[in-house]
């Protein structure tokens, strides 16, 4: 079922990342963003995905969300590009965190992956459990992008919380390679709230510094066994406020 699933799914996101080259071929699901759009939106989306080649990537795991008056527990998507986004591409990633929820139900978490572009499908998970290893590589990263945040009170001040959280996820492994899943990768999860019922993340480039997000990836990357950084880009709802 999930295969079936993914397949769909996957190209549902593509499609939304470069809309502009699929509405110039005419794509056949074309019609399936426009059953969830204005054309006010899709004249924002157009001019959005004219400016950079994203690449989208569906993981095979599963998070926590709030769809409808419901809690869900959909998958995850993450996107990449072929340079890390300035502050105005932040703005547009947001845009993409909330349309493909919207036009894909089973979809309720939506992340940016530093490093460059995806090149390979995630199509398996790492093996973990809740051992002394896989919590002290949590609580090495989270170490590291707190001690960077709280160099820097200002910009802790505008965040409400800023939980990380390691994922069974192995990038950058080729198929035709057969290289085994071994590593993990950390999402930072920033939120701004007012009242923890709704939020939204963190802008990078006006809630949060460039170079503090910057400090911070390239912190946690020197943590032996991650795979890749990635940044929620989820608003709650449809994602909850941490992941679980």
């Amino acid at each position: 079922m999930y295969i079936f699933d993914a397949f769909a799914v996957q190209v549902l996101c593509r499609l939304v990342v470069n809309f502009a080259e699929m509405a110039a071929k005419g794509h056949a699901l074309l019609n399936r963003i426009e059953a969830v759009t204005t054309e006010e939106e899709r004249k924002e989306l157009t001019g959005i995905t004219r400016k950079l080649k994203y690449v989208t990537t569906l993981l095979p795991i599963r998070t926590v969300g709030v769809q409808g008056d419901a809690r869900s527990y959909s998958y995850a998507v993450a996107i990449s590009s072929p340079k890390e986004s300035v502050a105005q591409e932040w703005q547009d990633l947001l845009y993409f965190a909330k349309l493909i929820p919207r036009l894909c139900h089973n979809i309720n978490r939506v992340t940016f992956v530093f490093g460059g572009p995806i090149e390979h499908q995630v199509n398996d998970i790492t093996p973990t459990l809740l051992t002394p290893h896989s919590i002290a590589t949590l609580r090495a990263a989270d170490h590291l992008a707190n001690q960077v945040l709280n160099s820097n009170p200002e910009a802790k001040a505008k965040l409400s919380q800023m939980p990380l959280v390691l994922i069974p996820v192995h990038f950058d492994r080729s198929a035709i390679e057969k290289v085994a899943s071994f590593r993990r990768s950390v999402v930072i999860r920033t939120f701004v709230t007012q009242d923890f019922m709704t939020g939204v993340p963190a802008l990078p480039g006006r809630d949060l510094s460039l170079d503090i997000l910057a400090k911070m990836v390239a912190e946690i990357k020197t943590v032996p066994g991650i795979s890749r950084v990635l940044f929620d880009l989820t608003s709650k709802p449809p994602g909850t406020t941490e992941w679980e």
